[in-house]
């Protein structure tokens, strides 16, 4: 989010905050009527929402000022001042052994290269690690804390239950089933070395380098774990979080078995999960459900007909992780799976490190881990061995 978007959010939540007060001021010393009362509801949701974007924008901002040095020795040459202070950002790329070393700046042409400065390098890395993650990339409710201490959840392992309760008749206590679990922060780390002459005779394309090097690396090793981590020294994944379903089909299953077995897979996620939730499968599995057909021989798949949009199978959304086992189809709502990031991307660039190389590298790090904080909302199928 940028300073822009953070202003409109600000001016958004004034907005809603003065039509509270205003409704306030209506029904001052008397009840509110129905209609108020919703409207009221929806106020204060809105404001709620709101503050909630405000503290995630000021957090984002924050978290590039890390990177904010590091942009400046991408682009060069004669450039024009867009922050009152660019000039000590940039005098502040020197790093020991470096005092007194002018930086060759090479100038950008935003009319030809309007993306080059446009975006910072932390929210195109960013972009690039969550689509490389489908479970990110796919609704997982992503949070950001500043610090990485265990945040403890309450995982729903099963629903409370509601009966008919006759006249002056007890009323029987009924709570859901949870069990606590806790989020900590893993470290993901990645180091790219580049030579002083790379730096010197592409710096136009460092930023594209950097990002296009760093942020697949990163995204890959946090979206393999957010499938299939193990809960052991790594996040937990949803696939191993997910219970087991009880349909199921073999390796050589003829293609109505195999259909059927997907349908009862969908059925036996509860309809209040339904509606959100999305198939993930390997891309061997993907090319086996392409063919299934139902009775009147439709294809049981449908492709997007618009760009971007995924794939659907029986009229819901098909992804495909290279991660994720050939034998086990997973059917789950993502929004129920909780993407901890623990404080900002660090980008550090060392001239020390390879000196004697005559290398520069650039350091990323994000801690982050994963928890299923809802454990009904998912269901994995096995793939039995064939015959």
């Amino acid at each position: 989010m940028d300073a822009t978007t953070l202003s409109a959010n600000f001016e958004a939540r004034e907005r809603a905050t003065h039509e509270l007060r205003s409704l306030a001021d209506e029904f001052a010393g008397k009840d509110m009527s129905a209609e108020a009362r919703e409207k009221e509801a929806n106020l204060l949701a809105a404001v709620a929402d709101f503050d909630g974007r405000i503290k995630r924008g000021v957090e984002a901002l924050r978290a590039n000022e890390n990177v904010t040095s590091l942009m400046g020795s991408f682009a060069g040459g004669e450039r024009r001042s867009d922050t009152p202070n660019e000039s000590d950002q940039l005098r502040s790329l020197g790093s020991p052994g470096q005092v007194g070393q002018s930086l060759e700046f090479r100038a950008v042409d935003k009319a030809s290269n309007p993306n080059v400065l446009d975006r910072t390098l932390y929210g195109q890395l960013l972009e690039q690690a969550v689509e490389r993650s489908t479970v990110m990339r796919g609704g997982a409710t992503i949070l950001s804390t500043s610090s990485g201490e265990p945040i403890d959840f309450t995982v729903v392992t099963g629903r409370a239950s509601a009966s008919i309760v006759g006249e002056n008749g007890a009323i029987p206590e009924s709570v859901p089933s949870t069990i606590q679990k806790s989020v900590g922060a893993y470290k993901y780390a990645y180091a790219s070395i580049v030579s002083s002459e790379f730096i010197a005779d592409k710096a136009l394309d460092l930023v594209g380098f950097l990002v296009g090097d760093a942020g697949p690396a990163i995204g890959d090793g946090m979206g393999r774990h957010f499938l299939t981590g193990t809960g052991t020294g790594q996040p937990k994944g949803i696939l191993t979080s997910a219970p087991d379903a009880t349909a199921t089909y073999a390796a050589d299953a003829e293609d109505n078995t195999v259909s059927d077995a997907l349908i009862d897979l969908f059925y036996e996620l509860p309809s209040s999960y339904r509606a959100n939730a999305k198939f993930l499968v390997s891309d061997l599995t993907a090319a086996k459900m392409r063919k299934l057909k139902a009775t009147d021989g439709t294809y049981l798949w449908q492709s997007a007909i618009t760009v971007g949009a995924p794939d659907t199978f029986n009229g819901k959304p098909v992804l495909t992780d290279d991660g994720m086992p050939n034998d086990r189809v997973l059917f789950a709502d993502l929004s129920k799976y909780r993407v901890r990031m623990a404080g900002p991307l660090r980008v550090e660039r060392s001239v020390d490190y390879k000196f004697m190389n005559d290398q520069v590298v650039y350091r990323f790090i994000q801690r982050a881990d994963g928890l299923l904080v809802d454990e009904r909302s998912a269901k994995a199928l096995t793939v039995t061995p064939g015959a």
